[in-house]
């Protein structure tokens, strides 16, 4: 018979290895989340590891950094700067501004010019960003040369105005991600404003992200992606929320047309990259995508082996679209 001594020692061995048990099963389905809010939107990051508060600072570090180089609200960021510096003259950036120009001319040339930094004013004469006081004049051509990567010079051809709203988001989500791996945490979803990143696992299982129905009010999915392939980028571009109304009740959208200067009207209510790589690229080919419109977007991802999908309104329904590679990736 056991006594009522070594009854009670083995009945506290269980419960502490219950307690164990709860509290290893408890962790093992434990994400770590921080969040704070930057560029006029949100941002967060989300880890199977802890984030200690050093990497917290580092990251908020690296989001104030980037504001600063291409905010088109301050005028004092770097890209401000630069948009007041003279024409046909070498100028020393940033490394940082000097990746972001480098990357949106590389889509600039993917997209046959559908993809353009250099509207800034017209942007401004909107109402999507400030002015500064400053003529709104815009030439109709627009280009720049990047010299010696070394040395980071920048020669602009026009007065017109760079405008990061397209890629900066997604440049900093990237940096982020860059420094959470080499710290070692590797398991991670970064959002900032709708431009993600997921890698690794959530607790042994894919990060799924939903894609925005654009039709719906509050947030509500109308696909799901998931990471299979251990890292995706994910943009989504799209009107259905950021435009304004003009006169006559016309529709004036934040994205503008390169080739006619003006708001664009797509069929596409929504446009999403996934990328295997960047999630850089991933914003910008969204914007890009978002000018060139349906079909034509669809038989240029193609063209390019880019991951995309459409959300198109046809016959008052809503159809998803895909790209080849889409189905590649096994989205």
């Amino acid at each position: 018979m056991i006594s009522r001594k070594l009854f009670s020692k083995l009945l506290a061995l269980i419960v502490g290895c219950i307690c164990i048990y709860i509290a290893y099963s408890s962790n093992k389905s434990t994400t770590y989340t921080i969040n704070g809010s930057a560029y006029g939107t949100y941002w967060s990051v989300t880890s199977t590891e802890f984030i200690a508060d050093h990497h917290e600072k580092n990251i908020q570090k690296i989001i104030t950094n980037v504001d600063m180089v291409a905010s088109n609200y301050k005028a004092n960021s770097e890209v401000a700067i630069l948009n007041q510096k003279p024409i046909n003259t070498p100028i020393t950036i940033s490394s940082d501004l000097y990746n972001i120009l480098d990357i949106a001319k590389n889509i600039h040339s993917l997209s046959d010019g559908s993809y353009d930094i250099t509207l800034g004013k017209i942007s401004s004469e909107l109402g999507f960003s400030p002015s500064f006081n400053k003529d709104l004049t815009q030439n109709q051509f627009s280009n720049y040369t990047l010299l010696n990567k070394d040395e980071l010079i920048v020669i602009k051809s026009s007065n017109n105005w760079f405008d990061l709203s397209s890629i900066a988001k997604g440049y900093a989500v990237q940096l982020i991600h860059n420094y959470l791996v080499s710290n070692n945490l590797s398991n991670h979803l970064i959002d900032i404003g709708g431009e993600l990143i997921i890698n690794g696992t959530n607790n042994n299982q894919p990060w799924k992200v939903g894609i925005q129905n654009p039709a719906a009010l509050s947030d509500d999915a109308i696909y799901v992606v998931q990471n299979k392939n251990n890292f995706l980028a994910i943009a989504t571009s799209g009107e259905y929320r950021n435009y304004k109304i003009g006169l006559d009740n016309i529709k004036i959208t934040h994205t503008i047309n390169p080739k006619t200067l003006t708001s664009i009207k797509s069929k596409a209510l929504s446009v999403t990259v996934v990328h295997k790589n960047s999630a850089t690229y991933a914003d910008a080919l969204a914007t890009a995508f978002n000018v060139i419109g349906y079909p034509e977007s669809i038989e240029y991802a193609n063209k390019n082996n880019i991951a995309l999908m459409l959300v198109v309104e046809i016959d008052n329904e809503f159809k998803l679209m895909f790209s080849d590679e889409w189905y590649n990736l096994g989205l």
